[in-house]
């Protein structure tokens, strides 16, 4: 079972070129359309999209040039600062071609989305690491003082950087929300692999950051069975990032700092008004809303998400890119990719 996505953006002009060459969709996630490659059955071709999400809703939305920015920066990190790891890259750019029908190839479009990735059985867990108090861990520590069941020190604020990184998974769920498991519970159930490669890999995408002057508050990833790390890789999606003098003025005015990525759209949501109660009140928030809940969902897909919105967004992404990388997303696709999207 894939995604529910809304009609508007379930289908892209290129994902319906693939089908017609005779590519079958092998899942629709939220953001990328995966698909079989018919000589390669260990292969699969990852088609990044424009749509984006929130709060485990896909929006009836797209941002310009997302899918390009988010195939391009996994393309960065696991061909640099992390191609140490193990990980599931296998083409990109013009090599994609070695992969497809002829009616395929030579496909600047499609070759600055998709990327030709191993076949992996996903370990259903989403491996978070956690370097600094935010977000939904936040809201955990200020419940009881734990996230993840881990116990963290008293006095801690919003957005403090915290003693050491800690891995803090949550399930990965198809539909719905994902919800937080305990650390403990999965190092024993999946073996120490996952925390040990999460937070090595935290490790050292937040000191290659910090190197360019920026923070990774967290980030999640995913790892098939025997370790090798999948999907995306530290993007804006994926993961926060802060400006480091930033986050510093923020911390001692006691607010949170700018983010660049897509907490634009996750603040906008939550600015939503519904037209739902619960205990009487009125629901405000797409992150009160409850994906499994079709009524909530015909409700999301029915909206209108500001152009002012999805504008900001694809700048914080765009300049986000060219910060880490240090060169245009044009000019990396023409490096790195050999093309010109």
């Amino acid at each position: 079972m894939g995604a529910i996505l809304p009609p508007s953006v379930a289908d892209s002009p290129l994902s319906q070129q693939l089908i017609k060459a005779g590519l079958s969709r092998f899942h629709q996630g939220k953001v990328r359309d995966t698909f079989k490659l018919p000589d390669y059955p260990e292969l699969l071709l990852q088609l990044v999209t424009d749509r984006i999400s929130i709060f485990d809703f896909v929006l009836p939305a797209t941002v310009q040039d997302k899918g390009k920015i988010l195939a391009a920066m996994t393309v960065f990190w696991l061909r640099g600062p992390l191609s140490e790891f193990n990980h599931h890259l296998v083409a990109t750019g013009k090599e994609i071609d070695r992969y497809l029908p002829t009616s395929l190839q030579n496909n600047p479009e499609l070759q600055t989305r998709a990327l030709v990735v191993k076949k992996l059985r996903i370990v259903p867990v989403e491996c978070i690491a956690r370097g600094y108090l935010t977000g939904s861990g936040w809201s955990s520590y200020q419940n009881d003082g734990t996230v993840c069941g881990i116990k963290l020190p008293a006095g801690l604020c919003n957005d403090s950087q915290l003693p050491e990184p800690i891995f803090t998974p949550t399930t990965k769920a198809e539909s719905g929300h994902d919800l937080s498991l305990d650390a403990r519970r999965v190092t024993d159930e999946h073996g120490p692999h996952l925390k040990v490669l999460t937070l090595a890999i935290y490790s050292t995408a937040n000191k290659y950051a910090r190197s360019r002057g920026i923070i990774i508050a967290d980030f999640k990833l995913e790892f098939g069975d025997n370790g090798i790390l999948g999907d995306e890789v530290v993007t804006p999606d994926s993961s926060r990032f802060w400006h480091e003098d930033e986050w510093k003025i923020a911390l001692k005015e006691g607010r949170i700092p700018t983010s660049q990525d897509k907490e634009f759209v996750r603040t906008w949501g939550k600015r939503v008004k519904t037209p739902f109660k619960k205990n009487g009140a009125k629901i405000v928030g797409i992150n009160n809303l409850d994906p499994e809940n079709p009524d909530h969902l015909k409700f999301v897909h029915s909206l209108t998400v500001p152009k002012e919105v999805l504008t900001e967004t694809a700048v914080r992404y765009r300049e986000i890119f060219q910060q880490l990388v240090r060169v245009t997303i044009r000019d990396f696709q023409l490096r790195n990719l050999g093309i010109i999207g």
